[in-house]
């Protein structure tokens, strides 16, 4: 769950009990490694430096249940600078090679990372007959607590995930969710980071297609689609239809940019094949508006017709 959440989520809160503890880094750093593998390896030939700089996760929030440690429990500012001076602390440089190690990971691999404390809500609320009464609940808890809330779902700071430098819709979110849940469903062990890459690549191949052959059929739409009422010539028709080809096609370059290069190629192919299917009805729409569709049913015996009535008559008058 940790695992699948993370590569799902732009902002990731981690929750912790009294401290931040070591095993706590130590599994974050485990997780983040595994994934700063999966986002540089497609880049290790061309752009190895720029790759490793490259952090593949957005923010992620320790939030500390239960912290006993504030200086200063009458002031939510004061308190929150302390969260920050603690957060400070704990990601400072280690002498012991592995406990460095262990914060250069998760440095590397996050663009944001928080703190956040909450002491214990009183001990009211443990008891067997506590009913929810939120006036039982001490007054520095809910302080914070609001405070937390405030700051989590505020829009200006709330950001959309981003995968490979773009922001995804819900539409694609949605095929990195069971790409990315394929992964998992076989067993507990974590994917191999090559396992992972090729499922991100995978991902962002099929949403490269759908969102390149949307653009397509939204453009077709206004040209030749079922909406229109105007008939375009076919050699017209032919050449709107290859403006709006290579727009889509540098869409699809757009997107289809991350992972094995024949993987790319079978999705641009899978995607051109969808483009030659469906102008293929866009033509038959525009071919059924023709005004003189069916003329030749009626011209062929009329031509026939009037031919044998001037021979006749210059027959006649031979």
């Amino acid at each position: 769950i940790f695992g699948l959440s993370t590569l799902l989520s732009s902002y990731q809160i981690y929750n912790v009990d009294k401290r931040i503890q070591e095993d706590n880094l130590q599994q974050l750093a485990l997780f983040s490694e595994y994934a700063r593998m999966a986002m540089t390896t497609h880049n290790e030939e061309d752009q190895d430096n720029q790759a490793k700089k490259d952090k593949p996760f957005q923010k992620i929030e320790f939030l500390v249940r239960d912290w006993q440690n504030f200086d200063e429990e009458e002031d939510v500012h004061l308190m929150e600078q302390e969260m920050k001076s603690y957060l400070q602390k704990t990601l400072a440089d280690r002498d012991a090679k592995d406990l460095q190690e262990t914060r250069e990971q998760i440095l590397a691999c996050f663009e944001e990372i928080s703190c956040y404390g909450l002491v214990h809500p009183g001990m009211a609320v443990t008891k067997k007959k506590y009913l929810g009464d939120l006036n039982a609940i001490d007054e520095t808890f809910m302080a914070l607590l609001d405070r937390y809330c405030q700051n989590l779902f505020n829009p200006e700071k709330l950001q959309p995930k981003i995968i490979n430098g773009r922001e995804l819709t819900a539409v694609e979110l949605g095929s990195y969710i069971k790409a990315y849940a394929q992964l998992f469903s076989s067993g507990a062990n974590f994917p191999e980071a090559a396992t992972l890459l090729d499922a991100t690549a995978s991902a962002n191949n099929t949403n490269a297609v759908h969102i390149s052959l949307s653009d397509y059929k939204a453009e077709m739409d206004r040209i030749a689609g079922p909406h229109c009422n105007n008939y375009v010539k076919p050699e017209q028709l032919d050449t709107l239809h290859n403006e709006v080809v290579l727009r889509a096609v540098q869409k699809f370059k757009a997107i289809a940019n991350f992972g094995n290069e024949r993987k790319i190629e079978e999705a641009r192919q899978k995607f051109r094949q969808h483009i030659d299917e469906n102008f293929q009805v866009y033509a038959s729409l525009n071919e059924s508006r023709n005004p003189l569709a069916g003329l030749e049913t009626y011209i062929i015996p009329m031509t026939i017709a009037i031919i044998s009535y001037i021979l006749r008559v210059v027959a006649d008058f031979s």
